[in-house]
């Protein structure tokens, strides 16, 4: 096969990549994007989940020719029309978009979206016609045209909402160099103006992009009238001139009108800085913006280079730098206005902290000052409201303030206790290791005390068959020196399997669940009257086999469970999975009493749309309205879950649910646990003659089960739409309802 090689671009070509609104489905866009910056691209990756304003808003700030997005999660119609309507609104029509979906987008859908304007969505025939390299060398020969505006001038009304101008203008610097009249133009705008540059450096994987994105949360909080610019740097790669700009994936908060954010390539080799940062600096001091954010690229122990365009310098380290030695090497604890120990929930991080307060003492010759009077801080960006985060924060403001002399004011209040909060605590974060080890250890204790098992039972064997008795007794010795290695539980298993084969041998079997002492049939008969076992045990002899078999598989309801945790499954159940899951509650509901109709028992198994699996209320705007009830239910309320599972008594026995869901599993389990006690407050109410009360307290409710019943379907659930049984039956009562529910549910 004749090897494709990448597309050589006359222009340098920059492509926002991105997975569309509520689609977790990242491994395409993740290959595409990695050969996109192997053939020369700079690629802004977005990840995820992306909204269509976040990925238009991203293009515009990065001043790019192309987007290309994956969508694998239906509602992809509208999704691309939004985006194209969205640019051309926003006057960036000349932005391409490209796209993919596997076999999820159709054939007629693609020849829609072409005709509507979308450049180019490719599909598998493609793949297979063209090959990976083949489809990027297509994107990239499209989008080889330069968006340098060579009669570009500044803008009297420059200001920061001007994302349009404030992008051409940094691509004009980036791209013409610093020989261009514009530069005294731009110089003359901003010599008056004192702008604060806040520069953040530091080693490769501390976590800068995490923390920049907490410090931009924090400012929009605290000063609810001010604007941030922010300029990142990534490394450019030597061998293809791409570059993977992927600040972006790491930061929430910059999606927001009062920030503008621009990623630059080095476009050179071992530096952490574009050349053009200065200028692009100028440009955004020029549009007015409050503070200017400047981060750079991962930097090695020697590179101070940030300095020289910064009035505030921040490092960012982790405690990962090796012997404290290494510490003296570190050129930026002399130049660091203030130092963070980012991903401080990491074991050894306190003794990070004590090593580089030693170091900066040193440094600075600071040999009074007491170690919390230092500007050095441990931090955990990755946590919501970090106590090190908050601290780091105000005390960067406050030297801003007093170096720049510029005045911000800050009030906002936040904890800043000194104490480490942690989800997994630092001598647990292997535990999942540790469970690894452990199902190690004891498949290690399996195999040794099956060895000694079989030992013992040929030993045994060994012992009846013969008659001399010099040789018996010395076997006799070796058998009762190996006993005393088998463990007594294992002895027992041992000694108690002959009455365990008798006991599955029988007709029934009789066993307890929570203190209740059930007996059910362990044999059935066939359709040729023959006597099959539902448990059927190994027909093993030696030792060894039946303490393998049972420490490792074993009956149903006994350890380890592989068999299940009950010993015997209900009589007269088919374990059928009655699974169902599109548009809204009512078609969904509707199905389930279709495949459930005629069953005594009734499984339902839920599957939820994207919108209600990324914890998402439904919406008209067309990137959501699209994702609605595709590929599973919409469910946003409680009156949703009610109309979902009407006409199933929840806390009957024979009725379960499995539902199928992520992030906002908490809500969704709360929806089910007050659906099922609103529908034993309905049965209450019934039973009492209580419906004219409802009725009282209904009065102006529009919610309602918007399609007929379907078959099966009693209308249970559905009397306390719009209202709960608290609101409707007196407190006592409730509590007592809720309370059984609970307790059976």
């Amino acid at each position: 096969m004749t090897k494709v090689l990448p597309y050589q671009a006359k222009n340098k070509i920059r492509i926002v990549t991105a997975t569309s609104l509520f689609d977790g489905h990242d491994a395409a866009i993740n290959i595409i994007r990695r050969i996109l910056q192997s053939s020369g691209a700079e690629v802004i990756h977005l990840g995820h989940n992306r909204s269509v304003q976040e990925i238009v808003d991203c293009a515009i700030q990065e001043d790019v020719q192309a987007i290309a997005i994956t969508s694998y999660q239906g509602g992809h119609m509208e999704f691309f029309k939004y985006m194209y309507d969205l640019l051309k609104e926003k006057n960036s029509g000349h932005i391409k978009i490209f796209g993919g979906g596997g076999g999820t987008i159709l054939p007629h859908e693609i020849e829609e979206l072409h005709k509507y304007g979308i450049a180019k969505i490719y599909s598998p025939d493609d793949g297979r016609k063209m090959g990976l390299q083949g489809m990027i060398n297509h994107l990239l020969e499209n989008c080889d045209f330069t968006t340098v505006d060579t009669k570009i001038k500044l803008p009297d009304n420059l200001n920061t909402a001007s994302w349009n101008e404030l992008a051409k203008l940094v691509t004009y610097f980036e791209n013409t160099g610093a020989e261009s009249p514009l530069l005294k133009v731009l110089h003359e705008k901003q010599r008056d103006k004192i702008i604060p540059v806040l520069g953040i450096t530091g080693t490769g994987g501390a976590g800068k992009s995490s923390l920049v994105d907490e410090f931009v949360r924090r400012f929009l909080q605290d000063f609810t009238d001010k604007s941030i610019a922010i300029i990142c740097v990534d490394p450019s790669k030597r061998k293809t001139g791409g570059a993977l700009l992927g600040d972006r994936i790491r930061m929430n908060s910059i999606h927001n009108p009062r920030v503008y954010m621009r990623s630059l390539a080095t476009r050179e080799a071992n530096v952490a800085l574009s050349s053009h940062v200065q200028d692009s600096i100028k440009v955004c001091k020029a549009a007015g913006f409050d503070l200017i954010i400047v981060e750079t690229s991962g930097i090695g122990q020697s590179d101070t280079g940030i300095t020289e365009h910064s009035d505030v310098t921040l490092y960012v380290m982790t405690s990962e730098y090796g012997a404290a030695t290494q510490l003296e090497k570190i050129d930026m604890l002399d130049f660091a206005d203030v130092v963070a120990i980012n991903k401080f929930d990491k074991k050894g991080s306190a003794d990070a902290l004590r090593d580089v307060r030693k170091q900066y003492k040193r440094n600075h010759e600071l040999w009074e000052t007491p170690d919390e009077e230092l500007p050095i801080y441990g931090t955990t960006a990755s946590r919501f409201n970090d106590p090190g985060m908050n601290l780091l924060y105000k005390s960067v403001i406050g030297i801003i303030e007093k170096k720049t002399k510029t005045v911000f004011g800050n009030t906002l209040k936040y904890e800043t206790s000194s104490a480490r909060h942690t989800i997994i605590p630092a001598d647990r974060v292997r535990y999942l290791s540790e469970i690894a080890e452990e199902h190690e250890k004891y498949q290690k204790f399996v195999e040794e005390q099956s060895a000694i098992a079989r030992k013992l039972y040929q030993i045994k064997g060994t012992i009846e068959h013969l008659k001399e008795e010099k040789l018996i007794v010395s076997l006799q010795e070796e058998y009762n020196t190996l006993q005393h290695l088998l463990h007594p539980e294992n002895k027992k298993i041992i000694e108690e399997w002959d009455n365990i084969q008798n006991k599955y041998s029988q007709a029934t079997l009789r066993y307890e669940v929570r203190g209740k002492e059930l007996e059910g049939k362990i044999k059935f008969e066939s359709l040729s009257h023959l006597s099959i076992p539902k448990i059927s045990l190994p027909k093993y002899k030696d030792w060894g086999d039946i303490l393998k078999w049972t420490l490792t598989e074993n009956v149903p309801g006994s350890f380890p469970f592989a068999a299940g945790v009950f010993p015997l499954k209900r009589n007269e159940e088919d374990p059928t999975r009655m699974f169902a899951g599109e548009g809204g509650p009512e078609r969904t509901n509707k199905r389930f009493h279709y495949v459930s109709f005629g069953q005594k028992a009734k499984r339902l198994s839920t599957a939820f749309d994207s919108v209600t699996l990324y914890g998402e209320d439904p919406a008209t705007r067309p990137d959501i309205y699209g994702k609605i009830g595709n590929s599973g239910v919409s469910v946003a309320t409680l009156d949703d879950a009610k109309k979902l599972y009407s006409g199933f008594n929840l806390c009957d026995p024979s009725i379960s649910v499995s539902m199928t869901i992520n992030g906002p599993a908490p809500i969704v389990l709360a929806f089910f646990l007050n659906v099922a006690i609103d529908q034993q407050c309905e049965i209450y109410i019934k039973q009492n003659g209580l419906e004219a009360q409802v009725k009282k307290h209904l009065a102006g409710s529009s919610s309602l089960y918007n399609e007929e019943l379907p078959k099966g379907n009693d209308g249970l659930g559905l009397m306390l739409l719009g209202l709960t049984g608290d609101q409707v039956l007196p407190a006592e009562t409730y509590a007592k309802i809720k309370s059984e529910t609970l307790s059976k549910v």
